[in-house]
């Protein structure tokens, strides 16, 4: 990994927050805010191309049942009545692999069952 040349990548990532800018930036009023949309899904997922394509994995959290013995970090607990095991509620950053290595370790909230807060 200390070998790879990521340039080309910081090339394509800087273009796509400068096209994302842009584009931001020249809206106006009257835009259609349907065009804005496809035209913002199109560099975000052109930008997440050119990091797949250098091997960079980015892993939202979100949504999946937690386990304590995760490699992630906990920000918060939240209990909720919407779950009945512990489970992923946000992911505040992403964890980030480059060639299969974390090199960002993700940081979550993590929502867990009512009724367990209410026996403690």
């Amino acid at each position: 990994m200390a070998d790879k040349d990521f340039r080309p990548l910081l090339a394509d990532l800087a273009t796509g927050v400068w096209r994302l800018s842009n584009k931001l930036a020249d809206t106006d009023a009257d835009a259609d805010p349907a065009k804005l949309l496809r035209a913002v899904t199109r560099q975000v997922t052109s930008m997440a191309d050119a990091l797949a394509e250098a091997g960079i994995q980015v892993q939202s959290h979100t949504g999946e049942p937690f386990d304590g013995g995760q490699s992630v970090q906990v920000i918060a607990y939240a209990p909720s009545a919407t779950v009945d095991r512990e489970r992923v509620a946000e992911t505040i950053m992403p964890t980030v692999y480059a060639d299969g290595r974390v090199v960002q370790m993700g940081q979550i909230i993590v929502a867990t069952p009512e009724s367990a807060e209410q026996e403690s």
